[in-house]
C-alpha cells in the first residue's frame, strides 16, 4: 500500500538525486524527481532562480495532481524547495532538507565560482566536470569503479554554464536580507527535516533556530555531503522512515 502523500526529489548542484532504482526501496511511495532547467533532459533550458521554483511548480502540478508532497531537497535544491513551500504552501506537506543551503556560508564554491567571469569560470568547472575521481575523493568517497561510474553519470548531468548560472542564482538568493525570514516562515508552517551525513555534518551551517524548530534531525552514518551516490540505500531507508505513515 502506497503512503498517502507522494515525494518529489529536488537534485542539488551536480548530478540528479533519485531515480527508478534509487526509489524501488520507496515503492510504498509515489516518487518523482524532475530535471530543473539546465539539467538533463532539459540541459538546454538557461537557469534562473524563479524559472527553476517554477519548474519545480510545474512537476509537482502537472506529475501529483491535486496531492500535497513531500520535497526532499539536496544541497541547492532546498532553496527552491523551500521557496515553493513558502509560496505555494498547498502544494507542500513538509520539507526534507538534505544538506541544503541555510546562508552563504554553505555555498563555498558556489561563491566562489559566481564571482568569476565566464572564461574563468567555464575553465574552472569544466575541470572539475571532467575529473570524477577528485569529485569523489574530495568528499571522502572511495574511487571504486562502481562509484567513478556514479560520479560520471552524475558530472555528465549538467553542463558547465548550468553550473555557473545555478551558482549566481543561488549566491544572490542566499544574500538576500529576507531569505532567513522567508525560512523561519516555512519552519513555522510546514513539517521540516534535517538530514547530514556524517563526515559533513559539522560543516553543515545550521543556525539554532532551526535547529530548535525542525521536526527531526538525522544524520548518515559513513556519509558525507554526496551521500545519495555514496549510501543510497542507507539514504531511501531514512527517508521512508520519517516520511512514512506512523
Amino acid at each position: 500500500m502506497r503512503s498517502s502523500l507522494p515525494i518529489v526529489f529536488v537534485h542539488g548542484l551536480f548530478g540528479p538525486f533519485g531515480d527508478a532504482v534509487a526509489f524501488h526501496p520507496l515503492d510504498r511511495f509515489d516518487c518523482s524527481a524532475p530535471d530543473l532547467d539546465g539539467y538533463g533532459s532539459s540541459a538546454e533550458r538557461r537557469v534562473t532562480f524563479r524559472g527553476q521554483v517554477q519548474a519545480l511548480r510545474e512537476h509537482v502540478t502537472a506529475q501529483h495532481p491535486g496531492s500535497r508532497v513531500h520535497l526532499v531537497a539536496h544541497s541547492i535544491g532546498a532553496v527552491y524547495a523551500f521557496t515553493l513551500a513558502d509560496q505555494s504552501p498547498e502544494l507542500v506537506e513538509s520539507v526534507t532538507t538534505v544538506e541544503g543551503n541555510f546562508s552563504l556560508a554553505d555555498a563555498f564554491w558556489s561563491s566562489s565560482i559566481a564571482t568569476l567571469d565566464q572564461v574563468d569560470a567555464q575553465v574552472e568547472i569544466e575541470q572539475r566536470l571532467s575529473d570524477p575521481v577528485s569529485f569523489l575523493t574530495s568528499d571522502g568517497i572511495p574511487a571504486t569503479p562502481g562509484n567513478v561510474a556514479k560520479a560520471v553519470e552524475a558530472l555528465a548531468y549538467q553542463p558547465w554554464r548550468t553550473v555557473w548560472d545555478s551558482a549566481s542564482a543561488i549566491v544572490a538568493a542566499t544574500a538576500e536580507t529576507g531569505y532567513q525570514t522567508m525560512l523561519k516562515r516555512v519552519f513555522a508552517g510546514r513539517a521540516v527535516h534535517l538530514v547530514a551525513g556524517e563526515r559533513s555534518a559539522e560543516g553543515w551551517g545550521v543556525p539554532e533556530w532551526a535547529r530548535r524548530e525542525a521536526v527531526s534531525s538525522t544524520v548518515i552514518p559513513g556519509t558525507g555531503h554526496m551521500m545519495m551516490l555514496e549510501r543510497p540505500g542507507m539514504v531511501r531507508a531514512s527517508i521512508g522512515r520519517l516520511l512514512g505513515p506512523g
